[in-house]
């Protein structure tokens, strides 16, 4: 009767330890689960942000759209800047380079344009480029140029939209003229962003 009780209670207790190791098992399942489960739920939270984005009106104003081109052409020079210095990739301090002169020549005809508006122009970052900055800040090596190259995309197909909107329904002509001419070098900048391959 001892010897029956004794491997009951033995096997009682291995039944209880693979519970306990299916158990811990589980858990690691259920944290890389919930690991991916939240990878996915980042890349659909930038899906929603960007369709968001999209549906946020633009500005028609001629002060609003130029506080808006001012911003992005100060990022772009900005973040060019920290191409030239930071970059691994020929090819990509030589984009940058290029985007510098570019968004510079930008910024001289955008000033020109506003005084024949009327407009004033003191370009500054707004919250979003100086978060987009402050990554490419901390990046380094080729994780650096991905993200340089990833928020180009992104920040000229937004400049793209925002100069292709002014030019169509924008409130001042010398303004609609400065769009629609920018609107072929930023398309340009785009197309090169896009096809440049890390």
């Amino acid at each position: 009767m001892r010897i029956a009780t004794l491997s009951t209670v033995a096997a009682f207790a291995l039944a209880v330890a693979a519970c306990n190791n299916n158990d811990s098992g589980s858990d690691i399942s259920t944290d890389a689960n919930l690991a991916e489960d939240s990878a996915a739920n980042d890349v659909l939270g930038a899906n929603a942000a960007t369709d968001n984005e999209a549906a946020v009106a633009l500005p028609t104003d001629a002060a609003g759209f130029a506080t808006a081109v001012a911003a992005t052409d100060l990022y772009e020079i900005e973040s060019a800047k920290l191409a030239v210095a930071k970059s691994a990739s020929g090819e990509v301090k030589a984009f940058a380079q290029h985007l510098r002169s570019d968004h510079e020549k930008s910024t001289a005809e955008l000033k020109a344009a506003a005084a024949a508006a009327k407009v004033t122009v003191t370009p500054a970052l707004d919250s979003e480029k100086q978060a987009m900055l402050d990554r490419l800040k901390a990046a380094s090596g080729a994780e650096f140029d991905r993200l340089f190259v990833e928020q180009q995309r992104t920040a000229h197909q937004k400049a793209l939209n925002l100069l292709q909107s002014y030019a169509s329904g924008g409130d001042t002509a010398e303004l609609k003229d400065f769009a629609t001419k920018t609107s072929a070098a930023v398309k340009g900048h785009l197309d090169h962003a896009n096809s440049i391959k890390l």
